[in-house]
């Protein structure tokens, strides 16, 4: 959940519709709340004027109004001013309360000031999204890169190899049938992953997101399962499923929190497959051979009818 603070007509609602993509239907007054629960229709979008609630409820039952919703507009109320009436003192009270708990709870904390935001919690990278921002759900493909000698030795190639394709790595992906009229190819940034990009889309522009790179095994990049196998600390990471940290590398978890911040902007990975497709696919489900590829709808949240691409039929 994200909170959105600020004074009055500071530019939270705009800031949500217009950066974050929530469409006008996607909000609801929190001052409707008041009398039951969360209406269907708005589960999980967006409640404004939260401070509105806790005149008529204490700042708990209006927490416990608000937190099915993925984000929530909050007024700083009486800000440096002395109510004169009681209970506009209890008001603002209540209303700082409120927002005291909804901070606590929210993955995203945004002050705005003058239509300027300032994530003071989290990460606005990890905010909940509307599917209005960028029109239409986007329909993406992701790409493999082709063999490396890396990839033919079966050696862990990752974040810290870059090495460019093979011969036959390039060989088999010109072979391959693909739109030659895409523009804009996101890659890692690493050489084989660029190569890849300019063989199967040579019109396109290129745009490198470094936090896209494959993962990294750390001491174990460059050398096959067969040299390590009498390695402990190998075996210890393959018995636990690739979930523990690399020696000086990343583990599973690490990898895949990292492209999911850099989905925001692109990205091509397994780890986001296996984490945002509706519904939920296993880590090793979404494999592919190199120079193999994956098609999915992005419709702002989650990853929807993902599928194989076969070259000439979907990319």
């Amino acid at each position: 959940m994200m909170l959105v603070v600020g004074g009055a007509r500071s530019g939270k609602r705009t800031f949500v519709r217009e950066k974050l993509g929530f469409a006008a239907d996607d909000f609801v007054d929190a001052a409707q709340l008041a009398e039951g629960g969360v209406p269907a229709a708005f589960a999980g979008r967006v409640a404004y004027r939260a401070e509105e609630l806790v005149r008529a409820l204490d700042a708990d039952r209006a927490l416990e109004r608000l937190i099915g919703f993925d984000a929530v507009i909050l007024s700083l109320v009486g800000s440096g001013v002395v109510p004169m009436r009681a209970e506009d003192a209890q008001w603002r009270e209540r209303a700082g309360r409120l927002g005291c708990a909804l901070a606590t709870r929210a993955d995203v904390v945004v002050r705005m000031t003058c239509g300027i935001p300032q994530v003071i919690k989290g990460n606005l990278a990890d905010a909940p999204r509307g599917t209005q921002g960028a029109g239409a759900p986007l329909e993406v493909v992701f790409v493999r890169h082709g063999a490396t000698a890396g990839t033919e030795d079966h050696r862990y190639s990752g974040a810290g190899t870059d090495e460019p394709l093979s011969s036959a790595g390039e060989r088999a992906l010109r072979d391959l049938e693909c739109d030659r009229d895409v523009f804009r190819v996101i890659t890692s940034g690493m050489a084989r992953t660029d190569q890849t990009a300019r063989i199967l889309f040579p019109n396109a522009e290129l745009m490198a997101c470094p936090g896209l790179r494959e993962m990294d095994f750390g001491d174990f990049e460059g050398r096959s399962a067969a040299e390590l196998k009498e390695d402990a600390r190998y075996r210890a990471w393959v018995d636990s499923w690739c979930e523990t940290r690399c020696p000086h590398g990343e583990g599973k978890s690490d990898f895949a929190r990292r492209v999911l911040a850099a989905f925001r902007e692109a990205c091509e990975s397994e780890a986001l497959l296996s984490e945002l497709a509706v519904p939920k696919m296993e880590y090793f489900d979404v494999h592919t051979e190199p120079g193999g590829a994956w098609a999915a709808t992005w419709d702002g949240r989650c990853l929807r009818d993902v599928r194989p691409a076969s070259g000439g039929d979907a990319w």
